[in-house]
């Protein structure tokens, strides 16, 4: 019988951070003219920026096709998903991406080699994952976590300055700080020794 697993794209197969750098925060910057400081450390921009609604709008209108397609992956993301799906299990990719990047986001999966049974476009995850019958899911988004584990499924919540908050004690949520601690999490999840 198939395992099926499921991962959430941004954030999680691609490398945004990186020590005192974020793929987001320097483009707002480079958007702006300016170094803006975050005033919270938010997931979304209008709590995590200290400007207007019209203003992320017109960042995100300009911005957010090249950032999704310039974006590389994790490396050991994309050899991990690969393992997975070589090895017979369903790989699901539930994204909140707007619908309207369904072709670009393949596209981009393309490219870099990233297999996937499915692909969905939805900011609400947990319908389409209870639909699929995912087992675990690999998620950033603290909210996202909650939901999935209110939910009874499995979440590994990769570590982020947006999610630093969410206390994960007893909740199905097995925090990590990157894809070593994916892939041990998976191993121990599925019972397998592959990754």
């Amino acid at each position: 019988m198939k395992k099926i697993i499921g991962f959430d794209i941004d954030g999680v197969i691609t490398d945004e951070e990186h020590e005192n750098d974020n793929i987001w925060h320097d483009a707002i910057c480079n958007f702006l003219g300016y170094d803006i400081v975050r005033k919270s450390d938010s997931y979304l921009f209008d709590q995590a920026y200290d400007i207007s609604s019209d203003v992320i709008n017109k960042f995100l209108d300009k911005n957010l096709t090249d950032i999704y397609s310039q974006v590389k992956p994790v490396p050991l993301a994309r050899e991990t998903i690969r393992k997975l799906y070589n090895y017979n299990f369903e790989v699901n990719l539930i994204t909140a991406r707007d619908q309207g990047f369904k072709g670009l986001t393949t596209k981009w999966l393309k490219k870099h080699q990233i297999p996937f049974t499915k692909l969905i476009h939805n900011g609400d995850k947990v319908p389409h994952a209870l639909a699929a019958g995912i087992e675990l899911f690999v998620e950033d988004n603290a909210e996202n976590a909650r939901a999935f584990a209110r939910n009874n499924i499995p979440v590994i919540l990769i570590n982020k300055y947006h999610n630093k908050f969410l206390e994960t004690k007893g909740k199905s949520i097995y925090r990590v700080d990157n894809w070593q601690g994916v892939c041990q999490i998976i191993n121990d999840f599925f019972k397998i020794n592959f990754l």
